[in-house]
Parts: structure tokens; sequence; C-alpha cells
């Protein structure tokens, strides 16, 4: 399978990030018709631009942001490594796999699959057969995986944002806000330099 994509930060992170280095008096003059927005310098953490940032919005896909920090801090622990190994259920395959129509690393029912792997199709092709594998053999179960996600999110200081599943497929009770999903893509990008690598990755051949 080889997926692209044009922009993997625009289509994964950029709703999210918007870690724009501009000055303060042009954001002045920023507008959008989005709802929501936020936008931060990212270096500094000044807020650049805000509207209605603090709004309970459904996470779709930028919910696997969460699902990544949450397999990131367990590499960096030492409790996990990219290559240790993940079997494919029927659950992960049918929900997120083929059979789902939704964006998928087409993985094969009940193979095993290393963990890099599985990183690099949530990160570059956004596979929710990618994050439910992650989450049952972390987990074993996507509801375990989904509170630890919520759990780890409080960890680092996002409030307000509560997970259902790994994926962001809808669910009832399932939130966040893009002031907290931009606060927790600059955390990735300052707690995990040498991981967060894979959201620049153009593309990604596997199987």
């Amino acid at each position: 399978m080889k997926s692209r994509f044009a922009a993997p930060l625009a289509g994964l992170l950029g709703f999210g990030l918007l870690l724009l280095s501009l000055a303060p008096a042009a954001a002045q003059l920023f507008e959008t018709k989005a709802g929501q927005a936020f936008m931060i310098d990212a270096e500094t953490g000044t807020v650049l631009f805000s509207k209605d940032a603090d709004r309970p919005i459904p996470p779709a896909s930028l919910a696997k942001l969460m699902t990544m920090e949450v397999v990131f801090n367990a590499i960096k622990s030492g409790r996990v490594t990219l290559d240790d190994t993940f079997v494919v259920s029927e659950n992960a395959w049918r929900t997120g796999g083929a059979p789902s129509g939704t964006s998928t690393m087409f993985a094969k029912l009940k193979s095993t699959i290393r963990l890099e792997d599985l990183i690099q199709g949530v990160t570059v092709q956004a596979a929710n057969d990618g994050c439910i594998i992650i989450a049952e053999g972390f987990a074993g179960s996507e509801a375990n995986f989904a509170t630890e996600m919520t759990e780890r999110a409080r960890q680092i200081g996002l409030e307000k944002s509560t997970f259902v599943n790994s994926t962001g497929l809808p669910a009832d009770g399932q939130q966040t806000t893009v002031r907290e999903l931009a606060l927790l893509a600059l955390h990735i990008w300052r707690s995990y330099p040498d991981l967060y690598r894979y959201y620049g990755q153009k593309d990604f051949t596997w199987n």
C-alpha cells in the first residue's frame, strides 16, 4: 500500500496546530469564516488570534493527535518500542479497516504489525484501523484506551478534551476545543522531537 498526502501537516495537524510565526500586528488583520480558530506563536506560545476558541467541538480525525501522544509518551518512557507488534482484531479490521469505508491502511485481519508501521499508518494516512489496533494492543480495548487518552489529556493540561475512541469517528461525549488542539499539537512538537518527524512524512509504503 502506498499512501500520499500532499501536505500532511496541513491535513492532520493544520486545523489544530496553526503554529504560525507571525507578528502580532499582522495577526490582528487576520480574518476567518471558521466558527472557531486559535493561532499561537510556536516559539513563545503568544496568542496571535482567537475566535470562540473554548467552545466544545467534536475532534473528528484530530483525536488521533491524542492517540499519538499516548503512544509517543509510552515510547519515550520505555514501556513500548517501535519494534513491538500488535495483532489486527476483527473489530479493528471491520470498524476501521477495508470494510469500514473510512480512512484505512488496509491492515489484514489477524495479521501482526510493527508499532512503527502503525504510527506511520496513522500519521500519514490517518488510518482508523491503525488507531484501533494500537488502542486494543495498549489497553485491551478501545474504550479502555480512550479512558487513558482522557486521563493523559488532563495530565498535560487539557481540561475540556474528552475522548471516547482512538479514531475521532463520531461518538457521543467526545469533545475538544481548538485551543486545546493547538496546545496538544504544540506539546507533541516540543516533547517528542524524534517522533514528531512522522508528521512531516509525505508518503508511506507498507505491505
